[in-house]
């Protein structure tokens, strides 16, 4: 119950309270006044006309006796009048019945007035010739009280409205501010660090409203700072601390999303022939600046969007997409030219070779560097500092024979479903498994495995990515049920799905036939594909939890999706990449980044999880730090 609805009740009852107490002594009074006044009223009556009638007693038989006293008692305010001589015999009886009109029988049950009788002897002379007995009629009495009772009651409920309106307004503007802090505390919840500018005039109010600025710009100013350190802490770690090049693992990374995006372009391998040697004539620190020399040189000649990467001591490779096989051979010899004058600087002709593959979206990432290697024997062949460009196809299926695998795994309902990185919570002593991954192997005709990443992505291209994701959560949901699976389970889903109508629709639709509960199903997008879309994908999260079921981000990394924007995104869960869980204390930042991403699933109430920790140091610090979930 809000606090207006308990304010005003709580006024109401004090109200009505007093008003009863009030009113029922004021009737009672009102009542009392009455009967007194009647009382007197009659005694006054009873020895006036009795004085009157004090000459005209000595004969009883006199007719103005009669006639004063009906003077009298037609007024009407007298039940009974009697006139009695000295032996107690009535010489004059007048009578008058008691009629209430318009007096509620209630009111007359609950207040009764008695009737006041007063008696007066009539003398004359010196001697007592008879007594006169005066009744009032009450029911003046309770037509005055009901009069009372109504002009008090109607003015009481007319002061009562005007009360509650005053206190409606007053409490408008009391509790306004108190809605401004519930919203306030309501954005902080979702991750927006509001401040309340227009300050509320009541003293403790304020006084409120000032700690929850105060708290929430500290709140947000430690947001802010963990964002900003986890930004460089990912930075330092998707590099090679020498040449301040990308490393292999934000390659892989990078790779896989331009396949899934259906980039096409140019994969450069550079390797140098002979370092070894190099080291050998010039030294460690010699062979480090050569190394750095030529990541400069890479920076200055790749062409935009290009990204360069140092994947071991030796190797390099450029990935440059949207490019060509014009511009790429006008790319190679310039960045051949600017070989050779790199080698003349340090006395080396024959520096480095460069092997070259096409990819595209068909292309499947196992074959992609192996190409490049093989490309990179054919460039030493040539001559020194030389390039050769791979014209083959990186894929084992033409573009017909994934569209047919693609529509063979709708129709036939052929995907095989296995729940795999089983992740457990080690805060007890007895682990418990809190999450599992809903894994889709996808054959060919001869059933042969092929590559998932491969095939979502020509699903994509073909627009059938959404009858395949409907196939594989329908599949999903049934082996749930086959198995009774009582523990929550990711199913990835492409942002084409989390953005389509149809598909929220059809997934509603689905889950009412459900037999197990909905939250066991966490629907998970990369981190990546997210950050295209993120509205999109924040109002999938609240239609997600509105079935009852939850989210998660995986792959994630701050320069991706900065923190402070997970908490609009509705995302229950992150999941973090292998590559941030494995030789943990090799890497200086590894442990600093786990210990803030800690810090903000606990600030922003986000469940953190990790996958395959195969080494056992690993597994004890990423423990010891009290992430949610571990797989193994």
């Amino acid at each position: 119950m809000s606090l207006s609805k308990q304010l005003f009740l709580l006024v109401t009852l004090i109200f009505v309270i007093v008003f009863a107490v009030n009113f029922t002594l004021s009737m009672n009074n009102i009542r009392s006044y009455l009967q007194v006044e009647s009382e007197i009223h009659v005694q006054d009556t009873a020895t006036s006309l009795g004085l009157s009638l004090s000459p005209h007693m000595t004969d009883e038989q006199d007719p103005i006796l009669r006639t004063m006293m009906n003077a009298i008692f037609d007024t009407g305010y007298y039940r009974e009048m009697r006139l009695e001589n000295i032996d107690g015999e009535a010489l004059v009886t007048l009578t008058n019945p008691v009629e209430i009109e318009g007096v509620p029988d209630w009111l007359i049950t609950l207040l009764p007035i008695e009737t006041a009788t007063a008696v007066s002897e009539i003398s004359s002379g010196w001697t007592i010739s008879g007594t006169l007995h005066v009744s009032s009629n009450p029911g003046y009495g309770y037509l005055k009280l009901w009069q009372q009772f109504r002009s008090t009651l109607f003015y009481s409920l007319l002061f009562f409205l005007g009360a509650m309106a005053l206190l409606y307004v007053v409490l408008r503007l009391t509790l306004k501010p108190l809605n401004a802090i519930r919203s306030q505390a309501n954005e902080i919840s979702a991750g927006n660090f509001v401040r309340i500018e227009k300050m509320p005039w009541t003293t403790e109010v304020r006084e409120v409203a000032q700690s929850m600025n105060s708290m929430s710009g500290k709140i947000g100013g430690m947001i802010a700072r963990l964002n900003a350190k986890l930004e460089n802490l990912t930075d330092s770690l998707k590099r090679d601390p020498l040449t301040g090049l990308f490393n292999q693992q934000t390659f892989t990374e990078n790779m896989k999303s331009a396949l899934a995006d259906g980039q096409q372009g140019h994969v450069l391998y550079l390797k140098f022939d002979d370092l070894a040697g190099i080291v050998r004539d010039r030294g460690k620190q010699g062979v480090d600046q050569l190394l750095i020399d030529f990541a400069d040189m890479l920076k200055q000649h790749a062409l935009a969007p290009a990204q360069s990467y140092r994947l071991y001591g030796s190797e390099f490779v450029v990935l440059s997409p949207g490019t060509d096989s014009g511009s790429i051979h006008l790319f190679a010899k310039k960045l051949q030219q600017a070989i050779h004058n790199l080698g003349q600087q340090y006395q080396e002709s024959d520096l480095l070779h460069i092997g070259i593959v096409q990819f595209e979206r068909s292309s499947e990432y196992a074959r992609l560097l192996p190409a490049a290697v093989e490309a990179y024997e054919q460039a030493r062949l040539i001559g020194s500092n030389a390039y050769f460009v791979r014209q083959d196809s990186l894929s084992s299926i033409n573009e017909q024979g994934w569209k047919t695998a693609v529509k063979r795994a709708i129709e036939h309902n052929t995907p095989e479903i296995t729940f795999t990185n089983q992740a457990h919570n080690y805060e007890t002593e007895d682990p418990r498994l809190v999450m599992m991954e809903a894994f889709t192997l996808v054959t060919d005709v001869s059933g042969q495995t092929l590559p998932t990443g491969t095939f979502f992505s020509m699903a994509e291209e073909f627009a059938l990515v959404e009858q395949l994701d409907r196939t594989i959560v329908n599949k999903i949901l049934t082996t749930m049920e086959h198995q009774q699976v009582n523990s929550p389970v990711t199913i990835n889903l492409s942002m084409h799905s989390v953005a389509s109508p149809a598909f929220r629709q059809w997934l509603r639709e689905r889950l009412v036939t459900f037999s197990l509960p909905a939250h066991l199903l966490v629907f998970s997008v990369t981190a990546y594909a997210a950050a295209k879309q993120l509205p999109v994908f924040a109002e999938f999260g609240v239609f997600v939890r509105r079935l009852g079921a939850t989210t998660l981000l995986k792959r994630y990394s701050s320069d991706v999706i900065p923190v402070e924007k997970i908490k609009e995104l509705q995302v229950d869960y992150v999941r973090l990449a292998r590559d941030l869980t494995t030789d943990i204390h090799q890497h200086s930042s590894k442990p600093d980044f786990l210990d803030i991403m800690q810090e903000v699933s606990s600030l922003l109430e986000i469940k953190i999880l990790v996958e395959s920790v195969s080494q056992d140091e690993d597994f004890h610090y990423v423990r010891r730090i009290g992430l949610y979930g571990i797989s193994r």
